[in-house]
């Protein structure tokens, strides 16, 4: 099936890509999309049939380490360089104003 590379078209896809292009770069584009479309025409040509689809060219595999248990970030360290805190909380400026039950000072827990 082949694409015509039209006026519409490179106006399209300008038009998706939130590109403003004049008349001169519309016109060159117009001419990069027709040599990549020949490109993909010589990639058709090729016998890939025992070629492996895959996203790597290499063997590829995670590597994992061992879950292992230790001693977590206490509450005075991890809150050591907030410029403001409440208890074991940090405390940050309102962000949200004038709506019921959003930001300001945070509620004191029973």
């Amino acid at each position: 099936m082949a694409i015509e590379i039209t006026d519409e078209l490179v106006a399209h896809v300008a038009r998706l890509s939130r590109l403003g292009l004049s008349s001169a770069e519309a016109a060159e584009i117009k001419g990069h999309f027709r040599k990549i479309l020949e490109f993909v025409k010589t990639l058709d040509q090729l016998d890939l049939k025992d070629v492996d689809p895959s996203f790597f060219p290499l063997a590829t595999h995670n590597v994992f380490r061992d879950d292992e248990v230790a001693p977590s970030l206490g509450a005075d360290g991890a809150l050591r360089n907030a410029p403001a805190r409440r208890g074991d909380h940090f405390m940050v400026p309102r962000i949200v104003a004038d709506a019921s039950g959003v930001g300001g000072e945070p509620e004191e827990s029973a």
